[in-house]
This record gives structure tokens, sequence and C-alpha cells, in this order.
């Protein structure tokens, strides 16, 4: 399978290269969420082309909702994870696609394409990988030398009440960042560029296909609550190996 999703979504990524960096027509769907024109652009395409090539034609996306034919199995699609940043110009977005069959998700696929990072992973196949290299989580294990990244923008209601859930994650870990791009800050616990990462809002569509590259990745995964990881839930935790228990504690 992935030797047909890759190509797609390389092509895809050409779409989000082209229009990055330009003025992009945008509205808000709701306060702080936006969505750009070229997110239907990509998601249209994504479909698409995936109806083409695979024979599962059911989709639940970000934008269009539920598409095709209720089945057993089902494409999870967030073609641009990320939209504010790419609105902005910063370079902190990508795609994100998951299949999920009876439930669960079996394949996540997450595309960077601005620095052509393509990250996969599958129940079909041991490890998680960055353009076909394998990846693993960070080995940190303690909190003081641990890099957090928290889920928010400036909405000072979120800011207040990470602190107040997390306070002892902000003053203890060695540095905390608000960073947006649920998929692409997943990822980056996948292949050990930061130790963990906590976010009560994100979406299925943008943690779906991530969370199970994690969990390939040998890094753990639950649900904002602490939970079982479930991606129909909003909100996840994810960490390395070594830091699931003291963030448990806090």
């Amino acid at each position: 399978m992935r030797e047909r999703i890759q190509p797609i979504l390389r092509d895809a990524g050409e779409i989000l290269r082209a229009a990055f960096g330009r003025a992009v027509a945008h509205e808000a769907k709701a306060p702080g969420d936006l969505v750009a024109d070229v997110d239907r652009k990509v998601e249209g395409f994504l479909i698409s082309r995936i109806v083409e090539t695979h024979p599962c034609k059911s989709f639940w996306s970000e934008e269009a909702g539920s598409v095709g034919p209720a089945t057993e199995s089902r494409w999870i699609l967030d073609p641009l994870d990320g939209t504010a940043n790419f609105i902005a110009g910063v370079p902190h977005f990508g795609i994100s696609i998951a299949l999920e069959r009876a439930g669960r998700i079996v394949e996540g696929y997450v595309y960077q394409p601005i620095t052509d990072e393509l990250y996969h992973a599958s129940e079909a196949s041991d490890g998680a990988f960055l353009n076909g290299e394998p990846i693993a989580v960070s080995d940190t294990d303690t909190l003081s030398d641990a890099l957090v990244v928290f889920g928010f923008s400036a909405n000072m209601t979120n800011i207040h009440r990470y602190h107040d859930e997390w306070g002892g994650a902000f003053d203890s870990c060695r540095k905390g960042l608000g960073l947006l791009a649920p998929a692409l800050n997943l990822c980056n616990v996948a292949r050990g560029r930061i130790d963990a990462f906590i976010d009560f809002g994100s979406s299925m569509e943008g943690q779906a296909a991530a969370a199970l590259i994690v969990q390939h990745a040998g890094g753990t995964v639950q649900n904002y609550d602490g939970s079982p990881w479930d991606h129909r839930t909003v909100g996840v935790v994810a960490t390395n190996a070594g830091l699931p228990e003291t963030l448990s504690a806090l």
C-alpha cells in the first residue's frame, strides 16, 4: 500500500508548496479555527486519487466530513494540518492520512512538503519510518532534561488551562513550547526531536496517523485524560518511553 499512497502525498504536497508564501484565501470556521481554499483543493485531490488507486473508497476528512459509502474501513484525512501556520508563512504544516479498519488505525502517513519528510507506520510492519529509514523516540527519562510541546496558540484561556493542569511540566521541563500542527508535533516525538507533546484539543484528523507512528517508534500515546488512546477522542498526550509515568503523575 505504501507504494501507492506515498506518491499521492508527494503530489498533494506540490499543491501546498506552490501556494505557500503567497496570499491565501481563507475564512474562520469558528473563532481561532481557520480553513484556507487550499485545504479544500488538497482534500479533493487526495480523495480523487485514492479512489483511483485503492479499494477503500470511504473517507472522513476534516473539511468535507463523511465522503463515500459507509464501510468497515475508511480513510481519515487532514489535508492541511497547521492551517494557521501555512497562512502566516510559517513552514510547519503537513498532510495526514490514516486508514481505519473496524475502529482501529492500521496505517498512518504524515508528509511535510517543505522539508520533504514523509513519515509512515503500519500494523503490518515493525517500526516507524521517515523517508524509508527507521526512527525512534528519544531516551530522555527526566523531566528536567525534556523538551515538551503544548498545542496552543495565543489564546489566554487555553494558555491558563495548560498552565493550571500542567504547571509541574511547565516549571520542571528543560523547555516548554507552544506549537501548532499536532500531526507534525507527534511525528517529532516519534523521531526523537521532542520528548513529549500535550494537546487537549487535537482532533481525530490531526492525530490518527501520527499517533500510530509514535507508538511504532517506541513511544506512548494516551488520551488527554490519561485513558488508553482512542483516535476518536479529542486530545492527546504522547511521550517517549521514559516519561509517561512522570507525566501521568503530574
